[in-house]
């Protein structure tokens, strides 16, 4: 190889790797463009939780129980009566239907989740690997209990109060409405996920 050659090959590839630096710079900046959009959105965030069982359990039992006259002459009869304050603790119970809903939604999870992140994977020309299907539905497979109860909750904050059985009517409703922040999450998530070009 002359030396012409060599500085003609060297040429060459350092054209290459001009080009190849500004297709890098410019993946960059769009990137960069990408992510300033993304942190402009505003963010979903789930509220806290709280039971209010205030209705329900006895804090405090005060008062004195007076049966029959106390005869004159008798003092402290009535005292000897007295009820001392006693406080009562009642455990937030789990709600009844947490668990079937919990079991409805693991299951959609397991099997029909799947197909709709694959729908949605070729609705936006995406292309993951199982391994990061699988960490997708798990990292939302761990936010699901606590959308289940924040639907609970709301549920109870409108008055609903279930009975000690199953309310299938009340699970389908509540499973509907998690499926559907499911769906809308797998949507939001596959239509930002940036696509692998070049």
């Amino acid at each position: 190889m002359s030396i012409y050659e060599y500085f003609v090959k060297l040429h060459r590839y350092l054209l290459w790797q001009t080009k190849k630096i500004r297709d890098l710079e410019r993946r960059l900046h769009a990137l960069e463009a990408r992510l300033r959009e993304m942190e402009a959105q505003p963010r979903t965030s789930i509220e806290r939780i709280e039971y209010k069982f205030d209705q329900l359990k006895v804090e405090t039992l005060e008062g004195t129980l007076n049966i029959g006259i106390a005869p004159p002459g008798a003092s402290g009869t009535i005292e000897d009566f007295a009820v001392e304050p006693v406080k009562t603790v009642i455990p937030k119970p789990e709600p009844v239907l947490l668990r079937p809903i919990q079991e409805k939604v693991a299951a959609y999870l397991n099997g029909e989740a799947s197909e709709t992140l694959k729908r949605l994977e070729q609705q936006y020309g995406r292309r993951l690997d199982d391994t990061y299907r699988q960490f997708i539905l798990q990292d939302i497979a761990r936010q699901t209990d606590e959308r289940i109860r924040f639907y609970l909750q709301e549920k109870a904050n409108h008055g609903y109060v279930p009975s000690g059985d199953r309310d299938e009517a009340v699970e389908n409703e509540i499973f509907q409405k998690v499926k559907a922040d499911i769906e809308q999450s797998l949507d939001a998530f596959l239509k930002h996920l940036p696509s692998k070009e070049g």
